[in-house]
């Protein structure tokens, strides 16, 4: 007589290959119901349920097709619009850099833009540099950070990034647990550059009025 654990054991290494509970009962000598639920928390792939054939695997077989299809479309879509693009011009990049500093730049007090997007800081750092002719010394910056980031590491980070030296950031910004902050695991916290600089400032918001 074969032990109860054994016929299961099996039906499921046979589930996992992606056999119908038809087949396996062919296999194992026990009911449909009681094999959908020893076998009810595997899962089959995709190409598992296409290869079985029936109804639902006609409709996951479209929606494959589909799939393939609308990325084809996106890849088409996305290369004709790089195409668009050219490298910009001293003064499109000055009018790109100004558009970002009005979205994300502070208006009031000082000279900063805070963003965690590491592309859009190399891009304004950039901005900063080449545009304002803010000199290295000038730059300074500070963290936002969750209690579970390693600090140095972030500094570290962030200085190769900017091309900031360490010594140049202040004090980083710790948002503790619980303190209502939302907490996203898979970014490496919030840097905010800023220059003391009130004429700077002023020019720049002078730029902006030009533009609006």
């Amino acid at each position: 007589m074969t032990h109860k654990w054994k016929l299961k054991e099996k039906a499921r290494k046979l589930r996992k290959r992606g056999w119908s509970y038809k087949e396996i009962a062919e296999k194992v000598p026990t009911h449909r119901t009681t094999l959908s639920r020893w076998c009810k928390d595997i899962k089959l792939t995709p190409e598992q349920i296409i290869a079985r054939g029936g109804r639902y695997a006609n409709r996951l077989k479209g929606a494959k097709a589909n799939q393939s299809k609308r990325e084809k479309e996106v890849k088409r879509i996305t290369t004709e619009a790089k195409k668009e693009i050219r490298p910009l011009t001293d003064h499109e990049f000055k009018l790109a850099g100004l558009a970002l500093y009005w979205a994300e730049g502070t208006k009031t007090s000082g000279c900063s833009v805070a963003n965690s997007d590491p592309k859009l800081i190399r891009f304004i750092i950039e901005w900063f540099r080449k545009v304002c002719q803010v000199a290295d010394p000038k730059l300074t910056a500070n963290l936002y950070l969750h209690s579970g980031h390693n600090e140095t590491s972030m500094k570290r980070y962030w200085s190769k990034l900017t091309g900031i030296p360490l010594h140049q950031f202040k004090k980083s910004f710790i948002k503790k647990e619980g303190s209502g902050h939302k907490k996203i695991d898979l970014y490496n916290g919030t840097i905010n550059i800023r220059i003391n600089n009130e004429d700077l400032r002023h020019k720049i918001m002078s730029w902006l009025e030009g533009i609006y």
